[in-house]
């Protein structure tokens, strides 16, 4: 392990330099990383960017032997993670693992080949974590459902049921995509076209909220059949074709997903249409692969680092008891300027 500056080696930091470094005392630190309730929020942010200055990990068995917790959060991976269009569900659990791992926790992924909530069961049964994180959620979500039942603490990347616990972080889908709307609309591009996904999930309902807001807004008049929502990423490249072929095309696309926005590209291309000066493109996720694409791409980043620093914070919360029924929170994201718009 790399030796900080000064010749100290990071894992002999202790919990008293990090009371020093943040101001506070033995206890706080604590009660923070525990996230055992009863601080402010910047004493909790004075903390944490200590550890991290540290790089602090409390020692697991001993907490462990102490509280009787496993030190563990469970996190299901579905087999979704895996297709292009979830590559910032894979950004999120990659900071969920670090964010998790500054406070001392582990997590646990399991991707389960048969029923979830059998595998959810069998951990909870067998206390191997304690408390749940989930993404991807559905209204109303099966998991959810049965963690409440169960009485066991969660937190979620994603919006639970008004009728469940709200131990949820999400990101301010509507915002997002008008965000890419008015910087479209700023440099005069008004013939606007939107291309997400089909399926009743409130992200998608949201997503082209924030599209048809922002087209209001600008005074913008879009056509029925320039609203295009596909069921499979196989079907874009047929729809872009049509889209982009017809009388009088669009000269901006706002799509909900940068796997979406990255299939545009080669349609353009073959049509002799030059992205980011015949067409501008607009994506959803701002995940690091796909800014690669020539020209790189303008899309609406998600804060997955803050984003799961705060679900973190809330199984936290949940595992001690803190919550007192807390609402969700909403994560405003920003919007990333690339050559494509």
């Amino acid at each position: 392990m790399a030796a900080k500056s000064g010749g100290r080696r990071d894992d002999r930091y202790t919990i008293d330099d990090v009371a020093r470094l943040a101001g506070v005392s033995r206890q706080t630190v604590s009660n923070v990383l525990r996230g055992r309730g009863g601080f402010a929020a910047d004493t909790a942010a004075r903390v944490l960017s200590a550890a991290t200055t540290l790089d602090y990990r409390p020692h697991r068995g001993a907490s462990s032997l102490r509280s009787k917790r496993t030190m563990q959060l469970g996190y299901h991976m579905p087999d979704s993670h895996l297709r292009p269009s979830s590559i910032s569900l894979l950004q999120f659990m990659q900071a969920l693992v670090r964010a998790a791992a500054r406070v001392g926790y582990d997590v646990l992924v399991f991707a389960p080949d048969g029923q979830v909530l059998e595998e959810m069961s069998d951990l909870i049964d067998s206390r191997t974590v304690d408390a749940f994180v989930l993404s991807e959620l559905d209204l109303p979500d099966s998991r959810v459902a049965l963690l409440n039942e169960r009485r066991v603490p969660f937190a979620c990347f994603g919006r639970t049921a008004s009728n469940l616990p709200q131990s949820w972080v999400d990101v301010d889908n509507v915002a997002g995509i008008a965000a890419a709307v008015d910087h479209l609309a700023g440099r005069g591009i008004d013939r606007l076209a939107y291309v997400g996904y089909a399926g009743s999930s409130y992200w998608n309902e949201e997503r082209l909220r924030g599209f048809q807001q922002g087209a209001r807004r600008h005074r913008i008049r879009v056509p029925k059949r320039w609203i295009v929502c596909v069921d499979d990423d196989a079907n874009v490249p047929a729809a872009m074709r049509r889209l982009l072929t017809g009388q009088h095309p669009p000269t901006g696309i706002v799509t909900s997903n940068d796997s979406l926005a990255a299939l545009i590209y080669p349609v353009a291309a073959s049509l002799g249409l030059d992205i980011g000066k015949d067409l501008a493109v607009t994506g959803f996720g701002g995940s690091e692969v796909l800014q690669l694409l020539d020209p790189p791409l303008t899309t609406v980043v998600l804060p997955v680092e803050d984003i799961a620093a705060r679900v973190v914070d809330r199984a936290l919360r949940e595992i001690s008891g803190a919550s007192s029924g807390e609402p969700g929170q909403i994560v405003v994201p920003r919007l990333a300027i690339g050559a494509s718009a």
